[in-house]
Parts: structure tokens; sequence; C-alpha cells
């Protein structure tokens, strides 16, 4: 067997966990202060990454060594993986992304303000959703957004321009191919929150690690 390469991919990892309960959030990134006057003063600390919590099910001691062994591998130096939200792993309107079949999707065009994205390539009038992820890649860069508001495509297929979450970072341009099935980014494990899970019995419980976006690196 070839030595693994990073980022893992979803079906090398992430697709493979069994999952009782998960987190997937996008927080903010502020310095805050207060005025003389009781006023909050905040401003951008950095970007804006997305983070979770994955806590497993109860397994058997036969299931879960492949997935202690994954795990303990990742705890390592510049080990990375990708991830998606298992609650939205396809546009709102479209379970399994059937609609899709076929089509291209990419970016048509970025806002000025790195805030709205508008996407050509979709099936005529396909509507996608407020709340609806995608994803594409800038180099070794996954970039995760989701989206504000509705967009509904028109008969040549574009939507938008509509805004997105967090906001579109440079580099990224018009051409790259959009990812709506299982819209992904990429992220390594946070130091220290992995648990492996105690065993009592035949069954190992508490397995368990927090994860962080990762922009850069492998």
């Amino acid at each position: 067997m070839a030595l693994l390469t990073y980022p893992l991919t979803l079906e090398q990892f992430f697709l493979k966990l069994p999952i009782s309960r998960s987190k997937f959030d996008l927080p903010e990134a502020l310095v805050v202060s207060r005025t003389e006057g009781g006023d909050l003063i905040t401003a951008d600390q950095g970007p804006r990454l997305w983070t979770g919590q994955i806590d497993l099910v109860t397994m058997q001691h036969d299931e879960a060594p492949p997935i202690r062994a994954l795990i303990n591998n990742l705890r390592g130096a510049g080990k990375t993986f990708l991830v998606s939200d298992l609650t939205r792993p396809w546009p709102r309107f479209d379970p399994y992304g059937l609609l899709l079949t076929g089509a291209v999707p990419i970016i048509s065009s970025i806002g000025a303000t790195m805030r709205e994205i508008t996407i050509s390539g979709l099936p005529a009038g396909y509507p996608l959703m407020a709340g609806d992820l995608l994803s594409f890649v800038t180099g070794t860069r996954y970039a995760l957004h989701e989206l504000v508001a509705d967009a509904i495509a028109s008969l040549a297929g574009v939507a938008g321009p509509v805004e997105v979450n967090p906001p579109i970072r440079l580099g990224a341009a018009p051409g790259a191919a959009v990812q709506l099935v299982y819209p992904r980014c990429k992220a390594r494990l946070v130091p220290a929150s992995s648990e492996t899970g105690s065993t009592s019995n035949t069954v190992t419980t508490g397995v368990q690690f927090g994860w962080l976006q990762q922009l850069g690196g492998p």
C-alpha cells in the first residue's frame, strides 16, 4: 500500500466516521473594545475559519482500531484532511445533487467587495438557497462558503451575484470549478482535542476530536 498523501480525501477519512454528533461552525474573529460611552467597537482580527467537533458512536472493539489509527495519524504535524457538513451535503432543493448530473458549475465572476459571487454552468432555472454551501479550489487552498440569500439560475444557467460567508479570499478567480455536492474544506485536528476513547467489556466509547480549517500547507 502506498503512503498516504494529504489532505486525506472525504472517502479516506471523514466519510468513514460513524458520527453520533457533530458541530460545524463559522465563528467570528473579532477584536472588541468599549468606548467611555459604552459603545462596542469591533474590528476583524483575522480570517474567519470553519471549525467543528466530531463525536463518534459507541463501537465494538473490532470496529474501533481502524478509526483510532487514522485519528492518531492525523495528530502529527502537517497532516490534513477534507471535511464536509453532513447536514448540508448538497443544495437544499436538490437531494443528492441529481439535477446537477452533466452540469459543470464554475465561478463566473467575483464582486469587487469579495462578498458576492456569480456561478455559471448550472441547469436552467436551478435554485440555490440561503444556507447552501459551495466550495472551490485555488492552488492548494480549499475555499468553503455559504450563501446568504437565494439565487435562481437564468435560462443560460447563471445564478447571482449572491452574497456569501465568509468573504472570498484573494487568489480566487473566475473559471474555478464549483463543488455543490459535498462542498468541503481542508482541516487539521485541533491539538490536544482528540480522544481515542475508553473500553468497557466489548465496546469503545468517547472517541472524539475537534478540527479547524487549514488555509495553507499540504
